[in-house]
């Protein structure tokens, strides 16, 4: 296994401790989560921690509300489109973005439906062609060596790890042929 999936299987661990809009659809609770007593009360939009949250919304307790929709990976698709061949160009997303995305084929798994079938392969597709055009950028900004902090702001966790890494294998890929390191 190498390094870079271990890092990314850490972060997708820690994103379970990050904390999720929910929509509370049934009184739950009290429970003491070892850092904090959480009770939720019907009809109140409240923030829990999303490892939580997931299986209070697998018991229809809660629904987890930002998560991104179809509607939303067509735009971002259709953003990172626009200037394909500037590495620069990448669209903002948030930090947590592919955990969202896969939050929403999720919550459509669940809906078990013809018209949610196609939503997941749509969501699939858009997800596939999102990853392809920011890596080639992400790939591009590691070789010219960006290292602009707005620039690097646009990319999630996932990304930021993927273009760390990229970058210092290039730096000391080229410092391995030529005797000595580029950084």
């Amino acid at each position: 296994m190498s390094m870079l999936t271990v890092q990314l299987k850490a972060l997708s661990k820690l994103n379970l401790l990050n904390k999720k809009k929910i929509m509370v659809l049934d009184d739950w609770g009290p429970f003491d989560d070892g850092f904090e007593e959480i009770s939720l009360t019907k009809g109140s939009e409240d923030e829990i921690k999303l490892w939580l949250a997931d299986e209070l919304q697998k018991k229809s307790i809660v629904r987890i509300l930002d998560y991104v929709s179809v509607e939303e990976l067509g735009r971002i698709l259709f953003q990172e489109r626009q200037n394909i061949n500037t590495p620069a160009s990448l669209v903002k997303l948030p930090k947590d973005f592919y955990y969202r995305a896969l939050l929403l084929i999720d919550n459509l798994k669940l809906k078990n439906d013809l018209e949610a079938i196609e939503q997941i392969r749509k969501a699939r597709q858009l997800i596939n062609e999102i990853i392809s055009i920011r890596i080639r950028k992400i790939i591009q900004l590691a070789f010219l060596g960006i290292s602009d902090q707005t620039i690097l702001d646009k990319l999630t966790t996932e990304e930021i790890l993927v273009y760390r890494n990229i970058k210092y294998t290039i730096e000391h890929t080229i410092g391995d042929i030529i005797g000595y390191t580029t950084s």
